[in-house]
C-alpha cells in the first residue's frame, strides 16, 4: 500500500497530545480523488510533528496536495500566539486559552467529507453519529490499512451520488437526511459547490453558501467551514454544547441563547473558530473530571 512519511514544520505552541488517540489522531479524507488516511504524531510537546500517510492509490504523483493536506489538518500556519492576543481583553477565555497550550483544530483538506460527517451528525448524539459514519465506510467507502490499524474512509462524492437513497438510509441515514445527502453529492459531483470556491468567499458567504443547499442548516454549514475550509472566525452559536460550556465559563444563571452567545463571540472576533474548539474541549474535560 502506498505510504508516505514527512515532518511538519508547527511554530510552538503546538500540543497533539489533547487529541492523542493510540499512535495519533487520524483523518481519512478524498484528495484528487485518491482515498487517503493521515496520522499525525509527536514525541514531545511543542515538538516536531510527523506525518505518517497511505493509501490504496499512488501518492507520489499528489505528494504536494498531501503535504498541504496533512498541514491544514494541523493548523500549521496559524499562530496561537495571536489567538491568545484576540482573546486578550476577556478574562474567562483568556483563562481557557491557558487551560489547553498549544490545542488547535483537527483539520480535513476535503470539504466533501468535513459536511458529510457534519450532516450525519445533526440532531443525534456523538455515538451515534460514529455508528452511521462507520457503516457508511464500510459498506460504501474505502478501507486503508496505516500502522498496523484499518482506517474506514467514507465515500467521496461520485458514489454517494450514484446510491439509491435507500442503500443511504439502510446505513443508518434517516429517508430525509438520505435524501439530502445525496442531492448534496451530486452538487459535488456537478461544482456548483467547491471547496476553492468558497475560500474565495468571506466566512459569512462561505457558510451562507452552504445553507442553501437543503438539508444544510446554519450548524451544519458552520461545523463545514472550521473543519473543511479551515476557516478561523465561525462561531455555531447554536451548539449546545457551547452554549453550556459558555454558561459554565462565564457562570451564567442559565444557558444562553444563540444570540447571546454571538453578542459574547464578538469579543473573540478573528478567532471564534478556535475559541469554539476550546469551549468544546472545556466540556470533555469537564466530563473526565
Amino acid at each position: 500500500m502506498p505510504e508516505l512519511r514527512f515532518e511538519i514544520d508547527i511554530v510552538p505552541p503546538y500540543r497533539l497530545r489533547w487529541h492523542e488517540h493510540g499512535d495519533g489522531p487520524v483523518r481519512g479524507m478524498w484528495l484528487h480523488a485518491r482515498p487517503v488516511a493521515i496520522r499525525l504524531q509527536q514525541e514531545d510537546d511543542d515538538g516536531p510533528v510527523t506525518a505518517h500517510v497511505a493509501s490504496t492509490a499512488p501518492l507520489t504523483p499528489v505528494a504536494d496536495v498531501v503535504r498541504e493536506a496533512a498541514r491544514h489538518m494541523a493548523c500549521a500556519d496559524d499562530a496561537l500566539t495571536e489567538f491568545r492576543r484576540a482573546v486578550a481583553g476577556d478574562p474567562p477565555m483568556a483563562a481557557l486559552a491557558d487551560r489547553f497550550p498549544g490545542l488547535k483544530p483537527l483539520r480535513v483538506l476535503d470539504l466533501w467529507t468535513a459536511l458529510l460527517r457534519a450532516l450525519v451528525s445533526q440532531q443525534i448524539s456523538g455515538a451515534a453519529a460514529r455508528a452511521i459514519e462507520r457503516r457508511l465506510a464500510e459498506r460504501f467507502g474505502e478501507r486503508i490499512e496505516l500502522d498496523g490499524t484499518t482506517v474506514h474512509v467514507l465515500p467521496d462524492a461520485e458514489t454517494v451520488a450514484r446510491l439509491p437513497v435507500h442503500r443511504l438510509a439502510e446505513a443508518g441515514l434517516s429517508g430525509r437526511k438520505a435524501e439530502y445527502t445525496r442531492e448534496i453529492a451530486e452538487a459535488f459531483v456537478s461544482g456548483a459547490v467547491s471547496r476553492e470556491r468558497l475560500l474565495r468567499m468571506t466566512p459569512e458567504a462561505a457558510t451562507a453558501a452552504l445553507v442553501d443547499l437543503r438539508g444544510v442548516g446554519r450548524w451544519t454549514a458552520e461545523c463545514a467551514a472550521i473543519f473543511g475550509l479551515g476557516e478561523r472566525d465561525v462561531l455555531p452559536a447554536n451548539d449546545l454544547g457551547v452554549r453550556k460550556a459558555v454558561a459554565h465559563l462565564y457562570q451564567l444563571p442559565s444557558v444562553p441563547t444563540e444570540a447571546e452567545v454571538r453578542r459574547i463571540g464578538e469579543r473573540w472576533a478573528g478567532w471564534r473558530s478556535y475559541a469554539a474548539v476550546y469551549l468544546w474541549y472545556s466540556l470533555r474535560e469537564a466530563a473526565r473530571a
